[in-house]
């Protein structure tokens, strides 16, 4: 076997292996990881948070992805860092406000808030930098972002923090999140998606598709609020034609909660593929978006208008 000069004996390969015929998992248990990861999806919807994706939007999401590139870490770290980073920081600031409004310490509670608030906002470049490194270390990845890595880093943006800050700050995050901190990626549903799809679609070009997948999920992070805002239009649509069959999954056929919609990551990994589909082969696209409708239980007869608010923003984006 043909070894190429940048691979290494230790670490994660650029790209996740599919349909491996001798490690990869057989029909059964690709269709039991398939029904947990679902069961995962629907059990988040069910308990969303108020004002979850408030901080995976736009510059947010690009700075850790800036940072995480920086480190040279793995696109999964990425992804999983933006979430953990959105969950915290709309947990801790929900109980650090409860905190200010029931304390006897501030007197004045606007001005008590105000104070804390600011504290927030100069410490929010450390809690990006925590939630990398808490999920460098879930990912499991040979170059995880150790506390003396991110201390230079911060260091360079004139930031100089103390290593125990630094693990403070990493263990108030987990705290915070009541150390539920092990969840999956929109990363994480994509792939599935993918290694399904590679599994029923023998023809189909899998690794490719990844490729395009990551650039798309991409684009809707750094477009976040535009993307879910047109999603959110879409789907209230799709409820004035829905005539007790439902055209998407369940979130369709309810009230668009923004919150429950930004926690539904198998409908975004739905999008995603099916657009990175398109970009591919425009051709033999709707075959492949049949596969991945079926594959997610999710009517086909949705997707296209999806996928033409994620072509659209593409679009724009290039301008």
């Amino acid at each position: 076997m043909a070894v190429s000069n940048d691979s290494k004996i230790f670490g994660s390969p650029k790209e996740p292996l599919f349909n491996q015929k001798a490690s990869g998992l057989s029909s059964e248990l690709l269709e039991d990881a398939l029904h947990v990861l679902a069961e995962s999806n629907e059990k988040s919807k069910l308990r969303p948070t108020d004002g979850r994706g408030i901080f995976k939007t736009g510059a947010l999401a690009e700075y850790v992805f800036l940072l995480c590139e920086h480190l040279e870490l793995s696109n999964e770290t990425r992804y999983l860092a933006v979430e953990l980073f959105d969950r915290f920081m709309v947990k801790h600031i929900s109980q650090l406000y409860e905190h200010v409004m029931n304390s006897d310490k501030y007197v004045n509670k606007e001005d008590g808030w105000a104070t804390v608030e600011s504290r927030i906002q100069r410490q929010m470049t450390l809690r990006m930098a925590s939630c990398v490194q808490l999920a460098s270390k879930l990912c499991s990845h040979y170059k995880i972002a150790c506390v003396s890595r991110l201390r230079r880093f911060l260091r360079c943006l004139g930031l100089r923090y103390a290593e125990d800050a630094l693990s403070k700050s990493e263990l108030r995050i987990l705290e915070t999140l009541d150390f539920s901190v092990a969840i999956p990626s929109p990363l994480t549903y994509v792939e599935m998606i993918l290694e399904v799809l590679g599994h029923n679609t023998k023809t189909c070009s899998v690794k490719l598709l990844h490729g395009t997948s990551l650039l798309v999920l991409d684009m809707v992070y750094l477009n976040f609020d535009s993307v879910y805002g047109q999603i959110a239009q879409h789907m209230m649509g799709l409820m004035q034609r829905c005539h007790g069959t439902p055209l998407v999954t369940s979130t369709a056929c309810a009230p668009v909660n923004m919150s429950t919609l930004r926690s539904d990551f198998m409908l975004l990994a739905v999008i995603v593929t099916s657009t990175a589909a398109v970009l591919v082969d425009a051709e033999t696209s709707m075959k492949v978006i049949e596969q991945i409708a079926l594959i997610s239980r999710t009517a086909q007869e949705s997707l296209p208008g999806f996928v033409k608010i994620l072509l659209n923003c593409i679009r724009n984006s290039e301008r």
